[in-house]
Parts: C-alpha cells; sequence; structure tokens
C-alpha cells in the first residue's frame, strides 16, 4: 500500500501514524530509539506490507500489469490502490478527505524532530504538495509515476503505469475493493479492535 493506505491504517494513533510513516526509513537497529508506540507503527506498517504482498487478490492486480511494469508490478499497484481508496473514501471513512489530510499532515509536522535527517528535509515539500493525494487524478497519478521511475534503480515502464491503469480500471478496482476489507480486519486485529 502507498502512503494514504498506510495513513488511514495506522489505529487513529499518532504514534502508529508516526511510526507508520517513517518505517520505511528506519532500520531494525535504530527502532528501539523510538516510543513502544511508534515501534508498533513501524511494526505496523510492515504488517501491512507484508499481508498486501502476499495476498492473492493483490497478486492478481500485479500479474495484469507485469507484462508491462515487470518487477515494478508491486510498486504500481500499491499506487493504484491508492487512487482507488481516493475516489472511494467514502465508503471507508466518515471524515471527508480533505479534513483527514489535514489531520495527518498536522501529526506529521509537529513530530518533525523524530524522523530521520533525511526525511526531515523531505517532509515540508510533501506536505506543500499534498502527498497524500498524489494518486487523486491522471495528472497526478502521471507526476506520481514519473517521480517513482526517476527513483528507480532498474530500467521501468512507469511511463505506461497510467494507460495500464486505464486499460484495466474496473477489474483493478474490483480486486482492490475485495482486497481492502480484509486489510482492515487485519489491522483490526493489530489494532485490538
Amino acid at each position: 500500500m502507498n502512503y494514504l493506505a498506510h495513513m488511514f491504517l495506522s489505529c487513529s494513533d499518532e504514534e502508529f501514524i508516526v511510526g507508520n510513516f517513517i518505517s520505511d526509513f528506519i532500520t531494525n537497529k535504530d527502532i528501539h530509539r523510538y516510543s513502544t508506540g511508534i515501534q508498533n507503527g513501524i511494526t505496523l506498517h510492515r504488517t501491512i506490507d507484508s499481508f498486501t504482498d502476499t495476498h492473492p487478490l493483490v497478486h492478481k492486480a500485479n500479474a495484469l500489469i507485469r507484462d508491462d511494469q515487470g518487477k515494478y508490478a508491486p510498486v504500481v499497484t500499491d499506487i493504484y490502490f491508492d487512487h482507488f481508496l481516493i475516489t472511494n473514501w467514502d465508503t471507508y471513512s466518515n471524515n471527508h478527505i480533505s479534513e483527514y489530510t489535514r489531520y495527518i499532515y498536522d501529526i506529521l509536522d509537529k513530530n518533525m524532530n523524530l524522523y530521520p535527517a533525511q526525511l526531515q528535509s523531505i517532509v515540508p515539500v510533501m506536505i506543500n504538495d499534498d502527498f497524500l493525494m498524489a494518486c487523486e487524478n491522471e495528472k497526478r497519478l502521471r507526476k506520481t509515476f514519473q517521480r517513482v521511475a526517476n527513483r528507480a534503480r532498474f530500467k521501468n515502464n512507469m511511463n505506461h503505469a497510467y494507460d495500464n491503469l486505464a486499460a484495466n480500471y474496473h477489474i483493478l478496482q474490483e480486486l482492490f475493493t475485495a482486497f481492502f476489507p480484509e486489510l482492515i480486519q487485519k489491522v483490526k486485529q493489530f489494532c485490538g479492535d
């Protein structure tokens, strides 16, 4: 899952939100430096990724685009799924999405001192760019795929990723709609709900 889904699945807990957000920037040897709540958020992030990466419905989504996206199919699918979370937001939340993203940005901003230095330098830019909405529409998706392409280590076809979405839109949306409630249930177990 991509940023919006990770934040949404953070058990409505500020420390979980922070830990979930910084997880990809933290090595196992550095986890002990954080509070128990933030450590739980880091663990939650990894639980979400593991559940997603091994789920048969996600494998089906990846298979739809694998011929074109190759090893990056899971990365592209994560972005697609954030798009579907945005477009179906009212199904999963009672809060307006702009209120929710502002709430998350406020938490991320006020906890800046807890982030690794490399993350501290980019978070203000991310917030200014409204990064949780980076998968909102075609224009933003194309920009997101270009960013991923620029950071990718290997040859990729990110320039086709939006076209892959458009060609398989309804099937991918159905896969997301079937998968996401299962992920929510997995997280509820983690959160103790």
